[in-house]
């Protein structure tokens, strides 16, 4: 049974915690569904891997592949296609597959559309993409090796190259069913220490009128962010769905609303459109 609450925020910080357990794939599947891409407001944000979002990197989030793998986008209108590489977890909106970075969304020309529907493929495993990734790492020292050996004869350089690793959550649920193991793994580089200060108010919303939804997160660190910016141009209006499934794993959904009436939404939902693509109209009283 999924439980939802809404709230409204005047300033955010929802700390919460939720395991994830990520299910298997099998390398010759399929998906069809929609594709959109990262504003560019999330460049140098940890992704759920570890790595910092790079907008000029090809690379990708999705709900359950292994971090590293490689996928092939294909567009189904144009075919124009791009192999990305998995390092994030979503997208959490209905009917959506895959986000991919902005050097991807250009490749697929849809920067100015905002989304479209694809054909996902997997490529290479996440396994194998490792393998790949250290034996080209290996060649290029090797070439370099051989370059600096031709000009000191008297020098030999040696490398032994090492696999590119990734922060990878392995769930092995050891729980009775129907309970979740909440057991992660992450490595992250060190940063420097920092504080910061929030003011708070958090209270239940009515759920009646219509809201724009902006994004759905399931990281609770990735909400503060967005609520701050929204905050700022709509003050007093920005709402957070709470929805947690069967095991108590958490999922954000932002709102700007309520408005009175469905006319109203879609008037404002054009202006936060033109920032947030993935926007859309919602009965709040159907949440």
């Amino acid at each position: 049974m999924i439980r939802q609450t809404l709230f409204t925020l005047v300033a955010l910080a929802i700390l919460a915690t939720g395991g994830i357990i990520l299910s298997s794939f099998a390398d010759n599947a399929a998906e069809i569904g929609k594709c959109g891409y990262y504003a560019d407001s999330f460049q140098g944000r940890p992704t759920a891997s570890g790595e910092k979002y790079n907008k000029d990197a090809l690379t990708c989030s999705h709900k359950t592949l292994a971090f590293g793998t490689k996928i092939r986008v294909t567009r189904l209108d144009n075919k124009k296609t791009v192999v990305v590489r998995v390092n994030d977890r979503g997208p959490f909106i209905e009917g959506y597959i895959v986000d991919v970075s902005s050097a991807a969304a250009k490749e697929l020309d849809i920067i100015k559309i905002g989304s479209t529907r694809v054909k996902v493929e997997v490529v290479e495993s996440a396994e194998s993409s490792r393998v790949t990734d250290a034996q080209a790492e290996a060649e290029a020292l090797a070439s370099n090796t051989t370059t600096n050996t031709q000009t000191s004869n008297n020098q030999s350089n040696t490398a032994v190259a090492k696999p590119i690793t990734y922060s990878q959550t392995t769930a092995v649920n050891t729980s009775p069913k129907g309970v979740a193991n909440t057991t992660t793994t992450q490595n992250t580089e060190k940063v420097a220490p920092s504080s910061n200060l929030f003011k708070v108010d958090i209270k239940p919303s009515e759920k009646k009128g219509f809201g724009i939804q902006v994004t759905s997160l399931s990281d609770a660190n990735n909400v503060l962010p967005i609520i701050n910016e929204l905050q700022a141009k709509y003050p007093g209006k920005v709402l957070v769905n709470v929805v947690r499934d069967e095991f108590n794993n958490p999922t954000y959904k932002v709102f700007v609303g309520p408005f009175v009436d469905k006319k109203s939404a879609d008037a404002a939902k054009k202006t936060i459109a033109q920032k947030y693509k993935k926007t859309m109209v919602v009965d709040l009283s159907g949440i």
